[in-house]
C-alpha cells in the first residue's frame, strides 16, 4: 500500500518498552505479581494500537505533499488497525480507561512502597507513568477503566516512619482524593489536578528527587493555581 520496502515498515512498527513496562518489572520485583501482569496486557495492547498510529504518521510525513491519495489510504488503513487493537480489548480511543488502570497499577506500587523503609526505586517507577500535564491526570485519575477498581484502600495504609515510606503513602491517599473528586465541571476539574500535583510533589519525595522535579508544566500549574503551595494533610 505505501510502496516502502518491507523492512522500512517493520521498522515503523517496532515497539519499545516505556514507563508502564518499567513499573511492571517493578511490581514483579515487589511481589505484586498480578498487577504485574495486568499492567503489562495493557501496554501490549496500547503499544500495539499506538505503533498503527505512529506508522499511520510517518507515512503521511513522507507522502503529504507528493501522493495525497497515498496518504489517506494508508493513514486510514493503520487506524482501523489501531482502533481494532483497542477494541478487542474493551477499550475506546476516546476514553481515558487503560491510562486510568496503569494509575491504578501506580497506586497499588506507591502503596507497597509504602510499607517498605526504602522503596524509592518502586516508587521512582510509578511517578513516572504520570504525565506532565495536572488537567489530563485529573481526566485520568477519575476515569474508571474497564472494570471497577477502588482506591479505598488508601486510608488504612500503615507503614515505617521512614521519610520514603512516609511520602508513598502520602501519594496513594492523595490519588485517592483525586479519584473520588465528581465529574461535574471546570472548578472539580481543577480541584482534582491540583491533588494531581500533590501526588505527583509526594511521588517525588517517596523516590528521592527534588518535588516536581523536571515537571514544568506541574510546576506551572503550582504557581498560577495553588499559590505555590502544596497543602499540608
Amino acid at each position: 500500500m505505501t510502496g516502502l520496502s518491507y523492512t522500512r515498515c517493520l521498522k515503523m512498527c517496532e515497539p519499545s518498552e516505556g514507563s508502564w513496562g518499567r513499573l511492571a518489572r517493578e511490581l514483579r520485583a515487589a511481589g505484586l505479581i498480578e498487577v504485574a501482569d495486568h499492567l503489562l496486557a495493557v501496554d501490549a495492547v496500547t503499544t500495539d494500537a499506538s505503533t498503527w498510529f505512529s506508522a499511520g504518521g510517518e507515512i503521511e510525513g513522507l507522502f503529504y505533499y507528493t501522493d495525497n491519495e497515498r496518504v489517506q489510504r494508508t493513514y486510514n488503513a493503520c487506524s482501523d488497525a489501531a482502533d481494532a487493537a483497542l477494541n478487542r480489548a474493551g477499550f475506546d480511543r476516546l476514553s481515558y480507561d487503560s491510562d486510568a488502570e496503569v494509575y491504578h497499577a501506580a497506586f497499588l506500587a506507591l502503596s507497597k512502597a509504602g510499607t517498605l523503609p526504602d522503596g524509592r526505586t518502586l516508587a521512582r517507577a510509578a511517578l513516572d507513568v504520570f504525565a506532565d500535564d495536572a488537567t489530563w491526570c485529573s481526566d485520568v485519575i477519575r476515569s474508571r477503566g474497564r472494570a471497577p477498581f477502588t482506591y479505598d484502600t488508601a486510608a488504612g495504609l500503615t507503614g515505617p516512619g521512614t521519610p520514603t515510606a512516609v511520602a508513598a503513602r502520602k501519594t496513594a491517599r492523595a490519588m485517592a482524593r483525586a479519584a473520588a473528586v465528581p465529574f461535574n465541571g471546570d472548578e472539580e476539574w481543577y480541584d482534582a489536578a491540583g491533588i494531581m500535583v500533590e501526588v505527583m510533589w509526594h511521588a517525588g519525595e517517596a523516590a528521592g528527587l527534588s518535588p516536581l522535579e523536571g515537571r514544568s508544566n506541574c510546576q506551572d500549574h503550582l504557581r498560577d493555581f495553588m499559590d505555590g503551595e502544596i497543602p499540608q494533610r
